[in-house]
């Protein structure tokens, strides 16, 4: 049966232990900072909400390690509009829909997904490179 996510502020959407997808919604209230991602996720996603006159000491970021990522993941921030995200397992399978409306994101972490644009819309994207190319780095569901 087709899982439709709770209209949570944060929301998990997996296939069994497979994690899919976590979507946060633009009316999450955090107190400072708060990452919604394993410490372990390639990519890391958070929302600070600090107050006026907060600085954070200028840093930058060391790595002293070789990284290797194993998967593609993306963020989608819808700017204005609204989408459907469908999900699906590594197998092909559909494992649910959500609705995305302007403000919210979505981290897609594994399995496959399909966009429908519900409405005119803006979509930020970022995803990890470097990257070959659609006919290289996509396998494509048929529906």
């Amino acid at each position: 049966m087709l899982k439709l996510p709770s209209m949570k502020k944060i929301e998990e959407i997996a296939d069994g232990k497979n994690k899919l997808a976590i979507v946060v919604r633009r009316d999450v209230k955090v107190d400072g900072i708060k990452f919604f991602t394993d410490e372990n996720n390639p990519f890391q996603i958070g929302v600070h909400e600090r107050k006026k006159g907060v600085s954070l000491t200028p840093h930058f970021h060391v790595l002293d390690h070789p990284l290797t990522i194993y998967s593609i993941q993306e963020i989608l921030l819808i700017q204005k509009g609204k989408i459907r995200i469908s999900l699906y397992s590594k197998k092909n399978k559909l494992i649910a829909k959500v609705v995305l409306n302007s403000g919210d994101t979505i981290l897609l972490i594994d399995g496959g997904h399909g966009v429908d644009f519900l409405e005119d819309s803006r979509v930020f994207e970022v995803k990890q490179g470097p990257y070959p190319g659609s006919k290289k780095a996509k396998m494509y569901i048929s529906k």
